[in-house]
């Protein structure tokens, strides 16, 4: 009985061992993604600063007419439709 214990004891810790491995492994590769979604943030940003910048260039040399930035729209919130119930009386 004893030796059986020891058994799956060990198996259990060998068990762990591995979650523990794939969990570090999981891990890293999150941090990794979280990295690249980063530098692209960085580099979207960096462009879209590029783009204003030309726009800006090219309307005050008159290539291009000045372009107004965009206004948000309003979102509106209206209530979902009151749709009514049909109710059937039962025949007699």
């Amino acid at each position: 009985m004893e030796q059986k214990s020891k058994q799956i004891e060990k198996n259990v810790s060998a068990s762990f061992a591995y979650v523990k491995k794939d969990m570090l492994m999981l891990n890293d590769a999150f941090s990794d993604l979280h990295d690249k979604v980063q530098h692209l943030s960085m580099n979207h940003a960096m462009l879209l600063e590029e783009i204003g910048k030309l726009r800006s260039e090219m309307a005050k040399s008159g290539v291009i007419k000045a372009i107004p930035k965009p206004t948000p729209t309003p979102v509106s919130k209206k209530k979902p439709a009151v749709t009514k119930k049909r109710v059937v009386k039962k025949k007699k």
